[in-house]
C-alpha cells in the first residue's frame, strides 16, 4: 500500500461477498452508506464503489470509496472556473465526477489507507473523465476537519461553497497532479 504500512492491499469492486456489516469508520453516515446503500447503488449502476481488502481476508472491507457522475452548471461555479470549463450560460451544464464517499475502517486508522484510497479515487476519476468526459472532481466534505484533510493531501482542491465543505479540483489540474507511474 504505502511505505508507512506493510499491509498488502487490493482494490476491487464492491460485491455481495464483502462483509459490509462489519465495516465501521466511526462516522455513522459513511459506515451506513456502505452497509445499506452502496451495493444497491453499484448493482443499479448509479455509483461505483471500490473496496480495499487484504488478500489474507478478502471479505473484510478495510476501506472504500464511491464515485458518481454528476452535472455541474455555471451558477454552481465561480466565474473563473465557469469560463475555464466553457460552460458559462450553457443550460446543459458539464459533466463532473463526485467523490461521494470515502471511509477507512477504525482498525486501519493511521496507516495511510485514507490517502491511498484518495489517490486511487482520483486516478479512477481521471480515467473516467478521459474516457467519457468530466471537467472536475468534486468532494462534499462532512465537516471542516474533513475538508482540511482533503486540502492537506491535495492542495489544489479549492472551496466551491461559502462553508468550504464542497471542494473542486479541475480535471486538468488533477491530470497534472498525478504522476504517470503511480
Amino acid at each position: 500500500m504505502s511505505s508507512s504500512t506493510s499491509i498488502d492491499i487490493r482494490l476491487e469492486p464492491l460485491e455481495r461477498r464483502h462483509d459490509r456489516g462489519a465495516f465501521d469508520c466511526g462516522e455513522p453516515s459513511v459506515s451506513g452508506y456502505l452497509q445499506r446503500v452502496a451495493l444497491q447503488a453499484q448493482e443499479s449502476m448509479r455509483a461505483a464503489t471500490k473496496v480495499a481488502v487484504s488478500p489474507a481476508a478478502p471479505e473484510r472491507i478495510l476501506g472504500y470509496f464511491t464515485l458518481v457522475g454528476i452535472k455541474i452548471i455555471d451558477t454552481d461555479l465561480p466565474d473563473d472556473l465557469a469560463k475555464r470549463f466553457k460552460i458559462r450560460n450553457l443550460a446543459s451544464g458539464a459533466p463532473a465526477i463526485l467523490l461521494a464517499q470515502l471511509g477507512v475502517d477504525r482498525g486501519m486508522a493511521g496507516t495511510g489507507l485514507g490517502t491511498f484510497l484518495l489517490r486511487h479515487a482520483m486516478r479512477h476519476a481521471l480515467t473516467g473523465a478521459l474516457e467519457i468526459g468530466g471537467v472536475a472532481l468534486i468532494v462534499d466534505a462532512l465537516n471542516a476537519d474533513v475538508a482540511a484533510w482533503y486540502v492537506k493531501r491535495v492542495p489544489d482542491f479549492r472551496p466551491l461553497t461559502a462553508d468550504g465543505l464542497r471542494l473542486i479540483l479541475p480535471m486538468a489540474t488533477l491530470a497534472a497532479t498525478l504522476k504517470p507511474d503511480g
